[in-house]
């Protein structure tokens, strides 16, 4: 027998074993994901190219004050709306102003590499990978542990803190560990002092006053303007500068300001954490009868106020006739802002494309993803990502028995999906709408050129 012949059967084996026609994520030009107007600009410029990577572009920013990366093509659309402000912070009259207050440490720019996809409630070591966690393997864990209805919220929350963020949780796949803490979250008074500390002393005011003036989100993750805005915001609330002063100094620099503060509700501006947690807890009691499930996403989740109050307006304006405490635990799993925004993103795409249609229909958990289905029998399935390719982990996602058995089923893409993407989901009986320009989305290319 020939050696060709002894191979085949390992061969054909091999072939069997393999992801048949899947891809990697690429690195692709910036100028086919965002509009070509955000790539330079006065005092920052991109990039020529940007690596996929769990589905969202990664985009580095240069800037007189620093370097930023971008976790998607909607971060960096922010980081560029932001740069008026940066430009207004780090003025010389800034930097003079507060070196005269004693707060030498922030008085000079930052030369740093800094990762924007900051981790509000708790410290993750590594890089954000995109939207890829949504993704993982141990998708099939999550009926026995976190969708046990009744049973959601247990002691754990206050112990331990919260089970949907634990490393080996069903959505932690690609999460790097986290260092142990020597004491748990929930016995730091030091981290609360400080807290309460900075509000009695108007801090947070003076913080927002400022945001709003910059035409920013007071919520910000950018490393380089959140230096300055607590310095200043500081100053202004120890009386080492008066508001009005630190407000004046704020936007000198700025002849104009084309920040993000149009995304920005503006109670978030204008009303205090613990003020707007209250009142989104009003809203979400509409829909959501779970108490228990509501605490932990208003007082334990990866949200800023910015971004839980835009969920919880959207989750309302759907008037989901069910399912509601499904997605909010699936909105707990996110554990850095990109995957929070991913969530809020996801209702902004069903919002946008059912419209009323959406009322009186039932969030459907697929995973860790929030499926809806209308009161008319449509699947929809929201993925707010920037380029959708035909992974690995993708192909078996979709492969999963009960993803592909709705009769009518639609995927909704915000950015774009490869060719073989395309070909693969329309085999499986998906109908497709990419690129849908919900309000405020991010800015692609009007015409994506295929890779």
């Amino acid at each position: 027998m020939s050696l060709s012949r002894r191979l085949l059967p390992f061969v054909l084996a091999l072939c069997a074993g393999a992801p048949a026609h899947a891809e990697q994520e690429p690195v692709l030009p910036a100028a086919e994901l965002v509009a070509p107007a955000l790539l330079a600009g006065p005092g920052y410029r991109v990039e020529a190219r940007a690596e996929v990577r769990g589905y969202q572009a990664r985009f580095r920013l240069h800037t007189p004050w620093g370097e930023l990366q971008a976790e998607s093509v909607e971060m960096l659309a922010i980081r560029v709306g932001e740069m008026p402000a940066l430009e207004a912070l780090y003025s010389e009259s800034v930097g003079e102003t507060l070196r005269a207050s004693g707060l030498e440490a922030v008085a000079a720019p930052v030369k740093a590499i800094a990762n924007v996809a900051s981790h509000p409630v708790q410290s993750v070591v590594g890089l954000p990978q995109g939207v890829l966690r949504y993704f993982g393997e141990r998708l099939s864990k999550l009926g026995a542990q976190a969708r046990k209805l009744g049973h959601r919220i247990d002691e754990r929350i206050s112990h331990e803190g919260s089970p949907y963020q634990e490393v080996d949780g069903p959505l932690a796949a690609t999460r790097d560990p986290t260092p142990a803490e020597d004491r748990p979250w929930w016995d730091k008074p030091a981290r609360e002092l400080g807290r309460l500390i900075k509000n009695e002393a108007g801090y947070g005011k003076a913080r927002r006053e400022i945001a709003e003036r910059l035409g920013v989100d007071p919520y910000t993750s950018n490393p380089l303007l959140k230096e300055r805005l607590d310095a200043l915001a500081w100053a202004a609330s120890s009386g080492k500068l008066g508001i009005n002063q630190a407000l004046a100094l704020a936007t000198g620099g700025a002849s104009e300001v084309l920040g993000y503060v149009q995304q920005v509700d503006r109670l978030v501006l204008t009303m205090a954490p613990e003020d707007v947690r209250a009142r989104n807890e009003d809203q979400l009691a509409r829909v959501c009868a779970d108490e228990e499930l509501r605490y932990a996403f208003l007082h334990k989740g990866t949200y800023t106020p910015t971004l839980q109050t835009a969920l919880v307006d959207l989750l309302v304006g759907l008037r989901p006739a069910g399912g509601c405490e499904a997605f909010l635990e699936t909105a707990l799993m996110a554990a850095s802002e990109v995957e929070a925004r991913f969530v809020v993103n996801s209702l902004r795409l069903l919002d946008h494309y059912l419209r009323d249609e959406a009322h009186g229909g039932h969030f459907v958990p697929v995973g860790a993803l929030p499926a809806y289905l209308t009161r008319g029998g449509e699947f929809v399935l929201p993925l707010p990502v920037d380029y959708l390719s035909w992974t690995p982990q993708i192909r078996q996602w979709f492969d999963r028995p009960g993803i592909g058995d709705r009769r009518y089923r639609t995927l909704l893409v915000s950015g774009r999906l490869s060719p073989r993407s395309e070909r693969m989901l329309t085999r499986r009986g998906w109908s497709l709408v990419p690129h849908v320009r919900y309000a405020g989305a991010p800015p692609y290319v009007a015409s994506p050129v295929s890779p």
